[in-house]
């Protein structure tokens, strides 16, 4: 029997990977997919070209609560959550919907809290590193509360030990012809791909690279990208970077490349520099399935995804960056056996099909629990079967 999954996101565009990633989610041909968002936009119209039922749920004032999470504004936002919650789990009643698969913060904290009023069982799924205290609790509440818990590298979890509901699952992709990269004569073209902000480190990269060309490396820079609009400052600050760095002629933006073919066309080497520790960089994952040789930061899910020197190079400061792109530069088969050993991470940990049955084996978990305890009128638990059950 085909289960019937509700997905609830936050937002109604395109943020990042996390969006990109729900939208694989919903192509999962084992299940009924509804899409929940806050309003129509982007998501919604891509779901409906893919035949995906849409619902629109207003999250009033919950749309305004940000990272980092604090606590006086949950409490701001506790009776509109309420509300919210009770309309997510009618939502549920209506649609004859199995289990809630939650993509983001706000829709987590949703997702549980229509639980515990008469909702569905849920599957919240992080896609972040807790980076404070506060979030790290937060982190350990979710997991108390959801039926289920997908965490897309083991970095996001906050403590060492995986509480017996909480699953490692990678995101997944569509894996094309490998590239197979070959050095040009006048010099590597590195590439730096996805959002710009100051968390993914375009402010690192640049003195790598004029360093490295005051050291006789003829390196080229090609960033394929659109500016966050939450860092405004930050293009400004790039700009004059740049400059100072003597590095105008030698980078190139392109900005936001819709096609995917052509994201990564005439690029050698995918540069991920985050200052800040990334779950699961979805720019390393699509270098790797297309073949591309990354070098990225030693931190967050990246060292999950690139074992150093076998598959990718790890680099954390400027000296390891060098090392990396002269060795890739002069020894031209490197470069292919890198790109090579990539493609073969990916096929073998990063594909859409490994990605649907996992999701497969927890959303199971998840809808055969038996004893979902919704809180009454009064304050009261009391039990509910589920009524559907995949597995024994």
């Amino acid at each position: 029997m085909t289960l019937r999954v509700l997905f609830l996101s936050p937002v109604p565009d395109f943020k990042g990977g996390a969006e990109r990633s729900l939208l694989d989610l919903l192509a999962n041909p084992a299940i009924e997919p509804l899409l929940v968002v806050p309003a129509e936009g982007p998501l919604s119209e891509h779901a409906k070209r893919k035949n995906v039922p849409v619902e629109v749920l207003e999250l009033g004032n919950i749309s305004d609560v940000r990272r980092p999470f604090r606590f006086s504004r949950g409490i701001r936002v506790l009776a509109q959550l309420l509300s919210v919650a009770r309309k997510l789990a009618e939502v549920c009643r209506r649609r004859r919907i199995d289990l809630v698969h939650s993509n983001g913060l706000k829709a987590h904290v949703i997702a549980v809290t229509a639980r515990l009023v008469g909702g569905r069982p849920c599957v919240t799924h992080i896609r972040d590193i807790a980076n404070t205290s506060t979030e790290r609790m937060v982190w350990k509440s979710l997991q108390l509360l959801s039926d289920q818990m997908i965490l897309v590298s083991r970095a996001c979890w906050p403590s060492r030990d995986l509480p017996r509901n909480v699953h490692v699952v990678y995101n997944g992709l569509w894996i094309p012809a490998a590239e197979r990269p070959v050095p040009r004569k006048s010099g590597l073209v590195l590439g730096f791909i996805g959002r710009i902000h100051p968390a993914k480190g375009l402010h690192v990269l640049l003195p790598w690279i004029a360093a490295s060309r005051s050291a006789g490396l003829p390196l080229r820079l090609i960033v394929r990208g659109a500016f966050a609009k939450e860092a405004p400052a930050y293009e400004g600050e790039i700009a004059r970077q740049i400059e100072a760095l003597g590095l105008a002629s030698q980078v190139a933006f392109e900005g936001f490349v819709a096609n995917h073919d052509e994201v990564y066309l005439g690029i050698d080497v995918v540069c991920v520099p985050s200052t800040a520790p990334d779950p699961l960089p979805r720019s390393v994952m699509e270098a790797m399935g297309r073949g591309l040789v990354v070098l990225a930061a030693p931190s967050g899910g990246i060292p999950e995804m690139i074992i150093d020197g076998e598959n990718g190079f790890l680099v954390s400061n400027q000296r390891e960056f060098a090392t990396a792109v002269r060795r890739l530069q002069s020894e031209p088969e490197l470069l292919r056996e890198i790109g090579r050993n990539a493609r073969d991470r990916c096929v073998s940990m990063f594909t859409l099909e490994r990605l649907h049955e996992h999701v497969g084996h927890v959303y199971a978990r998840a809808a055969c629990k038996r004893a979902v305890r919704p809180l009454t009128p009064t304050g009261v638990s009391s039990v509910r079967e589920s009524p559907r059950c995949l597995v024994d």
